[in-house]
């Protein structure tokens, strides 16, 4: 089982487009929902379908992928599903402990014998490349960057997020960008619209030739224009602020479903169905509650 999860860390590597992205996602999506539905046998068989198509996205998809498993008592696939959300994706063991879906199955050995090889298997990942390295690097960017916000030393926190903005920026020119670097980007939104920004300069055209060749997902800077919106007009664009849609309602919510769909997200009928948001009162759909593959 082991050695055959191994085998594929290391052929996994292809080239992504968004075409890709938008089919992986509406895979997931679909997946999502029969996992609701407690249609676990569709369901695993969408996720299935997803990591044929992107293999190292997700690894909150493939823990669901995992739970569906278990559920049709397909252990040894559960397993495997599992140990590649590890070698792939960088699993952290604090989400596989923590993961709610996993819970009426800790006691089972598929999942005690995760938890044994767990750091082993860890250590693969990390042995990859560059793997470990980079993995060292984000963790302690991040780590600055929480320890500085827990003093709440305002002047202390600015200078740390230059330090760090200016190693993300070394980082991302030699490796490429790191997802783990997002919430260091994400902590120099103030100046989002200042293209005279060196930080700007930078990211925007790099971001924007990521994305133009399928490297990057094409949402990257709606969370971003959806920041200047909420403080510009105390209105939200997509939804993505979902627990204050009191507070910041939609800009012409009849076309929200829309403006999602261009920036790749699900509608907003799927934050009800798959997570329990409340949505607005005023928001309808006319649709069967269904999205298609094509």
């Amino acid at each position: 089982m082991l050695k055959k999860a191994i085998i594929v860390i290391f052929i996994l590597c292809c080239n992504i487009n968004q075409k890709d992205f938008i089919n992986y996602d509406r895979c997931v999506w679909n997946g999502m929902l029969a996992y609701k539905r407690e249609d676990f046998s569709k369901s695993l068989k969408f996720f299935q379908k997803a990591f044929e198509i992107i293999p190292d996205e997700n690894p909150s998809d493939y823990f669901y992928a995992a739970a569906a498993a278990l559920k049709l008592k397909q252990n040894t696939v559960a397993e495997e599903l599992i140990v590649n959300s590890i070698l792939n994706t960088n699993a952290s063991k604090d989400y596989f402990n923590s993961f709610s879906e996993f819970n009426e199955f800790r006691k089972t050995k598929t999942l005690q014998d995760i938890e044994k090889k767990y750091d082993s298997l860890k250590e693969l990942f990390l042995n990859k490349s560059n793997n470990r390295f980079l993995n060292d690097e984000l963790n302690k960017l991040r780590a600055k960057d929480q320890k500085v916000r827990k003093k709440g030393d305002k002047t202390l926190m600015r200078y740390t997020d230059s330090i760090n903005i200016n190693r993300l920026i070394n980082i991302t020119k030699e490796y490429g960008w790191q997802k783990k670097g997002w919430i260091i980007l994400w902590h120099q939104r103030g100046t989002y619209e200042d293209d005279d920004n060196y930080v700007w300069k930078y990211f925007k055209p790099y971001i924007n030739e990521q994305i133009r060749e399928g490297k990057i997902r094409k949402d990257f800077w709606a969370i971003f224009e959806e920041e200047i919106s909420i403080l510009s007009k105390k209105k939200q664009l997509y939804g993505f602020y979902f627990r204050q849609f009191k507070s910041f309602p939609i800009i012409d919510i009849e076309g929200v479903d829309e403006r999602r769909k261009k920036i790749g997200r699900p509608p907003l009928w799927y934050l009800n169905e798959v997570y329990g948001v409340e949505l607005p009162e005023t928001y309808k759909t006319n649709n069967s509650k269904t999205i298609p593959l094509d």
